[in-house]
């Protein structure tokens, strides 16, 4: 009887270990992305960021951050279900932007988002897969981005899982 009477106290141990490597890949800072977001970090705090709401389709993405109104994930009429589990706790919002294009040439770009959430992009009536991902918990105005390769046509991009009714994100071609 006495062999198990550790196993809580070793399994506790395994779990906070672990938790804390978790976190600890998650920070860094802005400095520590996998490619640099200079350019986002700036959009994301300029004053200046184009308002959009769920729904809205643009010709492009803008040269700067889309502070994009969202709406509870029950009332978004998403092209694609996401890709991301639905979080049970609290209330979640979600979204979608229709753009016409990428920009002026298909290739990778990068979409950055300032807080927690889930992205999906949507081209060709299928999700895309990023081809990477970066994200750092510890960094002031940039939580995650994320690389896909896009085609010259147009595309969706799909927000999930947020905690909040609102969200800024950039798109630009990835250097």
């Amino acid at each position: 009887m006495r062999k198990y009477a550790l196993l809580p106290v070793a399994v506790c141990t395994v779990v906070l270990t672990a938790a804390s490597t978790a976190f600890a890949a998650e920070t860094g800072g802005c400095e520590s992305f996998a490619w640099p977001i200079k350019t986002e970090l700036e959009w994301m705090k300029a004053p200046d960021s184009e308002a959009a709401a769920s729904g809205a389709k643009l010709p492009v993405p803008p040269a700067k951050a889309i502070a994009l109104s969202l709406q509870p994930m029950s009332a978004v009429a998403f092209p694609v279900a996401p890709t991301g589990r639905l979080k049970p706790e609290g209330k979640a919002y979600g979204g979608i932007v229709d753009f016409d294009s990428p920009g002026s040439a298909p290739g990778s770009y990068q979409i950055t988002l300032q807080s927690p959430g889930w992205i999906d992009i949507v081209q060709n009536g299928k999700p895309l897969k990023p081809t990477a991902h970066s994200g750092k918990s510890d960094c002031d105005g940039v939580r995650k981005t994320l690389r896909f390769n896009l085609d010259a046509g147009p595309f969706t991009v799909e927000f999930s899982n947020i905690k909040k009714d609102s969200i800024k994100f950039a798109i630009r071609q990835a250097e």
